[in-house]
């Protein structure tokens, strides 16, 4: 009995313990599901009125700008454009702080023109009538204008802000005082930085095949761009003092001209990559600009234009005088096939109407003035990748009379490396004409005619000058004589040709009389050609 009654109290225990612990089951069920229709239940919903909805969104909607224009400055504003701008005329002047902002933002709002194509973001600088959202081809007058401006230099300030009075859109880009240096020599190693990357890379053996005699003479290295003709003096610095060494403070100027305007050229590649631009030095408004005119130029390039001259070089290199008929021939300047009319600008009594042509760049003969020219998509390419392997010279005679009047020697001259073709001494050389179309031109270089008057008929069925165009011809004070001093190479021997060359059979005497009328200093010294003076002149006339 004790045995029994014993196990039965314990089965009773076990079935109370089991029964609470079932309602505990129970109860913590319940409450999971309670839990769960609390999460999932929804909140009501929050009624907004209009203007409070208006307001949220446009909060939204500044947010985002503010992220994306920040994320754009970041992006397209490098660390050495902004160094460019701020340092363009000092931190430490006051008064030049709006030409930091001005420059900082020119070159924020480039972006969102690139991109967008919103022409209204970014001022151009011939805008026209054009719609706001036109996009940039090579066949419009759009296009960004760099200035070269030195800095903390007033005189270079004063030109860039009157070539902004005329052009808005103009930007500055940094100048370089070689004879400062070291001071900003980061600015010039920035410019040559991508010649150092050719240089290294024309040393690839693997790449490029060398004979072992070109390697001994070779008195380059990879490492470094001293003995390459003037962008190497920035490697031959005194290494004490970090200045030009003695024998090339002379030249100071020059080799900072040189830089600056490397500097330009890799400004518009990092800017703008493959597209063309206007380079202009701070005295590149002293040029004649003809607004309108250069809206029409832009507007009818050449489409394989690398360089093209905007200042007188064709009047000195392509017009034959007495002075120059002797030693330019008769190819010298030839037409190309691209041409564009010209209107008579109301706002300038100097313009002209008629028509104005490309020439082929000159074969002979060179001038001095880098003041002012525009540069192609691929010019940037190409000069640089030549200049790695050249050198370089005074930057304005050297490519008026070397890069852009030389030919590559051959196909493998011209895709090679430092060592010319085999039976040559150089990589390039002097093309025989004006016009070479055989694909090894350096650059494709272009100068502009002067305006060729409109030819209409007259009643009487002759042909005279157009009305407009003789009467602004007087006003401008040309008169026939200047008229007939010269005329473009290339074309057919003309009767003022005729009248400047004489004839061929024209003896010394002859010429030497035709040049004292015009010369009074030769005059006093051949008073024995006196008779033949007056003829002479009157036939000049």
């Amino acid at each position: 009995r004790p045995i029994s009654s014993a196990m039965a109290s314990s089965s009773a225990s076990s079935s109370s313990v089991s029964a609470s612990m079932s309602r505990q089951q129970q109860q913590q069920q319940l409450r999971r599901r309670d839990e769960k229709e609390t999460l999932l239940r929804k909140p009501p919903p929050i009624l907004m009125t209009e203007a409070e909805r208006k307001e949220r969104n446009e909060k939204r909607f500044l947010l985002l700008l503010s992220a994306l224009v920040l994320a754009c400055f970041c992006i397209y504003v490098t660390p050495e454009n902004y160094r460019d701008s701020v340092r363009t005329f000092g931190m430490e002047k006051i008064d030049s702080s709006m030409s930091h902002i001005h420059s900082v933002t020119a070159k924020t709002s480039s972006f969102f023109q690139n991109v967008f194509s919103l022409n209204f973001i970014h001022a151009a600088a011939f805008s026209g009538g054009r719609s706001a959202m036109t996009k940039k081809t090579d066949k419009t007058d759009h296009i960004e204008i760099f200035v070269i401006v030195q800095p903390e230099n007033t005189r270079d300030k004063e030109g860039f802000e009157r070539i902004r009075n005329k052009f808005p859109a103009a930007q500055t880009t940094l100048g370089i005082t070689a004879a400062e240096w070291p001071k900003n020599i980061k600015e010039a190693e920035w410019a040559v930085a991508p010649i150092r990357e050719l240089n290294k890379e024309f040393f690839d053996t693997k790449k490029y095949h060398y004979s072992s005699k070109f390697m001994k003479e070779l008195e380059r290295t990879p490492d470094s761009l001293a003995n390459m003709p003037w962008i190497g003096l920035i490697d031959e610095r005194n290494p004490k003092t970090g200045k030009l060494t003695k024998d090339r403070m002379g030249i100071a100027h020059h080799v900072g001209c040189l830089f600056a305007h490397l500097h330009a050229w890799r400004d518009v590649h990092e800017q703008l990559g493959h597209t063309r631009a206007w380079v202009m030095e701070s005295d590149g408004n002293e040029i004649p600009d003809r607004t309108l005119e250069m809206r029409q130029l832009l507007r009818n390039v050449p489409d394989d234009f690398d360089f093209i001259s905007l200042g007188p070089h064709y009047d000195e290199v392509c017009v034959r005088t007495e002075h120059t008929v002797g030693f330019f021939p008769s190819n010298n300047c030839e037409k190309s096939r691209f041409e564009f009319e010209v209107e008579k600008d109301p706002n300038d009594k100097y313009s002209r109407a008629g028509t104005k042509t490309f020439y082929y760049w000159p074969k002979m003969g060179t001038s001095a003035g880098f003041q002012s020219y525009l540069i192609g998509p691929n010019f940037y390419e190409k000069v640089t990748r030549y200049m790695a392997r050249h050198g370089a010279d005074m930057i304005d005679a050297y490519m008026f009379g070397h890069i852009c009047q030389n030919n590559y020697v051959s196909e493998e001259a011209r895709d090679g490396g430092l060592e010319p073709p085999k039976d040559f001494d150089d990589l390039s050389t002097k093309r025989l004409t004006s016009r070479d179309e055989s694909g090894l031109k350096i650059l494709n270089c272009y100068v502009i005619g002067p305006v060729e008057e409109k030819i209409v008929e007259s009643d009487e069925g002759g042909i005279e000058k157009d009305k407009d165009s003789a009467t602004e011809s007087t006003s401008a004070g040309t008169s026939t004589e200047e008229n007939m001093e010269g005329s473009p190479l290339g074309e057919d021997e003309s009767s003022s040709l005729k009248q400047v060359q004489g004839d061929s059979n024209e003896s010394f005497d002859d010429l030497l009389s035709r040049f004292s009328a015009k010369h009074p200093v030769a005059e006093k010294k051949s008073k024995k050609h006196g008779s033949r003076k007056k003829s002479a002149s009157t036939n000049a006339q």
